[in-house]
């Protein structure tokens, strides 16, 4: 049993008791390793061997403290400062988990990464190197110990900033303030915050809490578009910290004149003209229900597994709920598009409407765990992100979906017990893009609900905007960007979002809000990430509605 010196602590908010050592390299009379490149390359420090039988079959976690001097950019998140440990497999495969890493100039600071080591391992060995980069880096008292989670309840990380609206003017100070307490006293730590903005400039700090708990960082933007800030508490040995099983996050966001974003690439000419031949293509496939399934009777409604003819690959699939008792002409109609992932479509029922949920992929519904793993790992792995299908909007993954969410949007209005009215469509993420797509491309649709939209201003990419999750800006794609088909929506659009959304950045979300011509309420929330972060309360958080 080994116990970690006191100096080497970083967080009190995550004090170590003792860790058990299962390999401690010598580092020699130097007590460290040390390694420079004059200019970008790969140079190593140290390539250590394991042991195997210590390590193999448990979970470990690979710790060290590293400096660095002028530690240039790296190309790739995994090149850069490595702290890296390299597992061969029986089979011949390899493992090559590794610390996180920072650029730049940074004192001797904790770093880990944590790894299940399978049993059959033949060798390993620790890599201590720069790759890619130039700079120097020193490591320290580098060791392979049991890992065991830290107990971080408690704890709870929330922010403000100093605007409510988080609205500045170019050029204005942006204050954002995180704040940690454990048991609802100031508690002390590091937190890890990563910055970005529209103007393209992005980083990583690290900063120690204040004795009030609190910690500061300051954006500017000199242009219309947001910012961006997301702290994480880190642990003594500088990996995130977690509450029951998730990382204690919390994040931040303000924005520069953000009623005048537009898109960053233009529409495509034949937008209109492209969907013309896709519905047409779509029509000329009879509308036919393949399969109807009854699935179970619930307290209000019957609920159907379903099958539709469509153009395309694939069916559509989905759950229809219909009310008990339902007369003709009765009920108003509500279509649920679902988010990005592969599993069945999701159940969705309400006494007082008709109620389908469309699968966006056309797969089955109800499976098992282990039809939609394959699905994920072999067919739809990574759909929608092919740069070569994307290339033109007939080979992109999307074009399919719309058509069958189009075709499903057709079939619900043959049911006798609609009232021949009244359509809601509602979605979030992928399921918002599909909604603001079929509320485009049809006519008497009565009211478009959107949570955190996908797919919006794929172009700004091009101009220096926050990524987010989407895949790279394509010719193709101009036909699926959701903020291409918003001003041909006719009927009222209400949109909720996250000012702090690392999956559908802020400035997206605006710039589709500019795009519409129908009446609109947009509801932007600070606090909000894509799924809401730990301590995000709705009923407390600064928020702020705009409407048209």
């Amino acid at each position: 049993m080994k116990v970690l010196p006191l100096l080497l602590v970083l967080l009190s908010a995550a004090s170590l008791a003792a860790e058990t050592v299962l390999f401690a390299p010598d580092p020699g009379p130097a007590g460290q390793w040390s390694v420079s490149l004059p200019k970008p390359g790969r140079r190593s420090a140290a390539s250590i061997p394991v042991p195997v039988e210590r390590i193999a079959g448990k979970k470990v976690m690979l710790a060290a403290e590293i400096e660095q001097q002028d530690v240039s950019a790296k190309p790739n998140y995994w090149n850069g400062v490595k702290l890296m440990l390299v597992l061969n497999h029986a089979d011949g495969k390899a493992g090559y988990p590794q610390a996180g890493n920072f650029s730049g100039t940074r004192p001797w600071t904790p770093h880990a990464v944590a790894v299940t080591v399978p049993a059959d391992i033949s060798s390993a060995r620790i890599e201590l190197a720069l790759e890619e980069v130039s700079g120097t880096a020193r490591f320290r008292n580098v060791r392979i110990i049991e890992d065991i989670p830290a107990d971080c309840r408690g704890y709870r990380l929330t922010g403000s900033v100093d605007r409510a609206n988080a609205e500045y003017r170019a050029g204005e100070e942006m204050k954002f303030t995180f704040r940690l307490t454990r048991d609802g006293k100031p508690a002390s730590g590091f937190l890890q915050i990563v910055c970005a903005g529209d103007d393209g400039r992005s980083e990583t700090l690290c900063r120690k809490l204040d004795k009030a708990g609190t910690a500061v960082v300051t954006r500017k933007l000199a242009r219309p578009g947001f910012a961006m800030a997301k702290a994480t508490l880190l642990t003594a040995y500088g990996t995130p910290a977690q509450s029951g099983g998730r990382p204690i996050q919390y994040g931040l966001g303000g924005g520069v004149a953000a009623d005048t974003l537009k898109p960053g690439e233009p529409e495509p000419e034949d937008f209109d003209a492209y969907w013309v031949r896709q519905k047409r293509a779509l029509a000329a496939v009879p509308l036919e229900v393949l399969e109807k399934k009854f699935v179970r009777e619930s307290k209000h409604c019957l609920i159907y597994d379903l099958k539709i003819a469509c153009a395309g690959r694939r069916p559509v699939s989905g759950y229809l709920a219909v009310p008990r008792n339902a007369k003709p002409k009765s009920l108003p109609l509500r279509i649920f598009y679902q988010g990005y992932g592969i599993a069945g479509a999701a159940e969705q029922e309400n006494p007082d409407e008709l109620t389908f949920s469309v699968n966006p992929h056309g797969i089955e519904n109800g499976r098992e765990q282990a039809y939609y793993i394959a699905l994920a790992n072999g067919e739809l792995r990574s759909y929608g992100f092919s740069d070569r299908e994307n290339a033109r909007p007939e080979s992109s993954y999307f074009n399919g979906m719309i058509l069958r969410d189009l075709r499903a949007l057709e079939f619900c209005r043959t049911l006798p017990e609609w009232d021949g009215e009244t359509i809601h469509l509602s979605g979030g993420s992928q399921g918002a893009f599909q909604t603001v797509a079929v509320a485009a491309l049809s006519d008497g649709i009565s009211s478009c609900s959107l949570e955190v939209p996908w797919l919006c201003d794929l172009g700004g990419v091009n101009i220096g905007r926050i990524r987010g999750w989407r895949p790279n800006y394509r010719p193709g794609l101009g036909y699926f960007d959701t903020v291409n088909f918003a001003g041909r929506v006719k009927a009222p659009v209400t949109i909720r979002a996250g000012l702090s959304d690392w999956v559908c950045p802020p400035s997206g979300v605006w710039v589709l809000y500019n795009s519409l011509k129908a009446p609109a309420r947009l509801t932007m929330y600070q606090g909000r990430d894509h799924a809401v972060y730990p301590a995000f309360d709705e009923r407390q958080t600064p928020q702020t509605t705009y409407c048209k």
